[in-house]
């Protein structure tokens, strides 16, 4: 209401400085709109255009210049203003808000307490100019905003693509590790400090696989001859009974006794001994096929497994083994050459041996009754009738 009351205020002071024009010929103001706009502040509170009609709504005067006008604007078209007037007069309101967002004051122009002309005076509030401003504000704190949160998720982005990706791998693979699994490694693609870790990690798995699997191997091998041990042997040799009984193929078992290894050992000591069971060991070894696993089974004694191997091949197979010992010498430290001679029992897995166990136990009975007839014998296992 105070902005309407200055407007209209300023609406009357306008009268006063056009009343000069009106008094003898109001149509003195036709188409002079120079005029008009001579006695016309517009810099006055919300101003924006002044028109002067007369008492048949005809506009005879405005403060644009109508000629230059285009006149597909209703703004600068007589023909639309005087329409536009008369409706809003008609209405009997004095404040009307036109499609341009304006509001339209219209008062009369009195003479001889008669109407001779009306001035309409089309302004924007000021509240309105700053809605204008509040909504631009906000709009550019919205574009700020929206601006920011797009920033800040690029950075999160790649945060989580430099930092907590890597971070994530290495607690996965910690968890890999704790349960065994020394298997998993970290591609790196980073030169920073977590990459620095990420290699750290990956070398520090890879040396504890080392060690584990050393352990491991430390575990199944014999500490002397490098021969797989006595529990290793137990096994493999049910794993390659469980295989006959999937695939049918014949496991065969031969256990070697190095003849009068006491002897050996009294005369040239213990270090003779070792050295001449490591160098059976390995001629064993080389002996071998590389389906084949050859084992320490305790003191003098090796054990060699033969897989897809009958009795027959077994038999021939030992033989050749017992040969061969006998024929080349070993070596001791201080240059000696002993010879030794062995006896081999064998067996095979079939309806005498119906497992490991028992596989084990009709070799050794072979080896025992080659080593009573005489020694450097080959013997197979014989059902007792």
């Amino acid at each position: 209401m105070y902005l309407h009351k200055v407007l209209e205020n300023d609406v009357i002071n306008l009268q006063k400085k056009i009343l000069v024009y009106i008094i003898d010929d109001v149509k003195e103001l036709t188409n002079d709109s120079s005029k008009l706009a001579y006695h016309i502040n517009r810099e006055q509170i919300g101003l924006q255009e002044i028109s002067i009609f007369d008492k048949e709504m005809n506009l005879v005067a405005n403060n644009f210049d109508m000629k230059n006008s285009k006149k597909s604007d209703r703004k600068y078209n007589k023909e639309s203003l005087e329409k536009y007037f008369k409706k809003v007069l008609e209405s009997q309101n004095d404040e009307t808000l036109d499609d341009k967002k304006h509001s339209l004051l219209i008062r009369p122009i009195m003479k001889n307490n008669k109407i001779v002309a009306y001035i309409a005076s089309s302004y924007k509030s000021a509240v309105d100019d700053k809605m204008v401003a509040i909504n631009q504000t906000f709009l550019y704190v919205l574009f700020v905003i929206i601006f920011t949160v797009f920033i800040i998720s690029i950075f999160i982005i790649i945060f989580s693509l430099k930092l907590l990706h890597p971070l994530e791998l290495l607690i996965e693979g910690i968890k890999k590790i704790s349960a065994g699994d020394l298997s998993f490694s970290i591609k790196n693609v980073s030169n920073d400090e977590i990459g620095v870790v990420v290699d750290a990690f990956n070398d520090m798995t890879q040396k504890r696989k080392l060690i584990e699997d050393e352990l491991e191997e430390m575990a199944i091998r014999d500490g002397l001859t490098g021969l797989y041990n006595h529990k290793f042997f137990n096994t493999l040799l049910e794993k390659e009974v469980a295989r006959d009984d999937r695939y049918h193929n014949t496991v065969a078992l031969l256990l070697i006794d190095i003849d009068h290894f006491k002897k050996v050992n009294d005369t040239y000591g213990h270090r003779a001994g070792d050295t001449i069971l490591r160098a059976l060991s390995q001629r064993l070894v080389r002996r071998a096929r590389t389906t084949d696993h050859v084992c320490r089974y305790g003191g003098e004694e090796i054990a060699v497994i033969l897989i897809e191997t009958n009795i027959t091949e077994a038999q021939s197979i030992a033989e050749e083994l017992r040969i061969l010992i006998e024929k080349e010498p070993f070596v001791i430290e201080d240059g000696q050459y002993i010879s030794i001679t062995v006896s081999i029992g064998v067996s095979v897995y079939n309806e005498e041996a119906k497992d490991a166990s028992m596989m084990v136990s009709n070799a050794d009975n072979a080896l025992y009754r080659a080593k009573e007839n005489g020694r450097n014998l080959v013997c197979v296992f014989e059902k007792k009738i």
